[in-house]
């Protein structure tokens, strides 16, 4: 149990067996967005862009930009692109916002299709257990949501808190995290885990009848002058060392298991 709470990622030991999430290969024109209602409600200003590719869970990547506060000044900006393998969001000094980077089928649409990937296997027959995620540079803080679908009726959306980093680091978030029911409604269940969200009665993900996969950076606008590099993201089978991100949640539904099952023992 203690080995599981390990919270540094300093290197990982992986099968070369691995699935693409996106590799940032295709590369997608930055998109802009510079109209903010600062404090107000997102104003409809935001840019959306769709693009195909052979690297792409789904074959199709969906981005989404929205400039939440421009610290009022007009002429600042949020964005978002994709170029020379890597995935680029950035907010102008003292600004905020969103972006959103979705993959859903091919839909045409940054509108969510929650069965767009028509059920694919993300574990690739229980071979892989979980998402790495590379990051080249950060410069602050922030918060970012991994939302995964079957379907509407059955999702996992889980808030990590990011740090700042200023070499590659690659990082492991389990599938149980999204998986197991018990942590439905878990609030700071591990270190660099805000909160865990199911759908109602906690229906969670099924990853090998994959629907939807979005990630969403900053949802909330809670940080300020952010400038991230993403390298890749990929399914990997689980590592020597877990990572920050999601470090303890196997640890944490098994916990929430034996408490269950002894409750339910008392109560017989």
């Amino acid at each position: 149990m203690k080995w599981l709470a390990g919270t540094a990622l300093l290197g990982m030991s992986m099968s070369a067996n691995a699935g693409i999430i996106d590799l940032f290969t295709t590369s997608q024109a930055e998109l802009s967005d510079s109209i903010a209602i600062n404090g107000g409600a997102p104003d409809g200003g935001a840019s959306s862009s769709v693009i195909g590719g052979a690297d792409i869970l789904g074959t199709e990547r969906d981005l989404f930009v929205e400039l939440l506060d421009n610290g009022g000044v007009n002429t600042r900006n949020a964005t978002i692109g994709v170029a020379g393998g890597v995935m680029d969001f950035s907010v102008d000094s003292l600004a905020a916002g969103t972006g959103t980077v979705q993959w859903d089928g091919v839909d045409g649409s940054i509108t969510l299709d929650p069965t767009g990937l028509g059920g694919v296997d993300l574990t690739a027959v229980g071979t892989l257990s979980g998402f790495s995620v590379t990051t080249l540079f950060s410069d602050a803080g922030y918060e970012f949501l991994v939302n995964a679908y079957t379907d509407a009726n059955n999702w996992t959306s889980i808030s990590f808190s990011a740090s700042a980093v200023n070499s590659a680091t690659t990082s492991f978030i389990p599938f149980s995290g999204f998986t197991n029911p018990f942590l439905c409604g878990a609030v700071n269940p591990a270190p660099g885990v805000n909160s865990i969200t199911c759908a109602p009665g906690n229906q969670t993900v099924d990853f090998t009848n994959l629907g939807a996969l979005e990630l969403i950076i900053d949802p909330n606008g809670g940080s300020t002058s952010i400038d991230l590099t993403l390298d890749q993201i990929t399914t990997v089978p689980e590592p020597s060392v877990l990572g920050l991100m999601g470090a303890g949640l196997l640890a944490g539904g098994l916990v929430a298991r034996r408490r269950n099952k002894k409750n339910k023992g008392m109560s017989a």
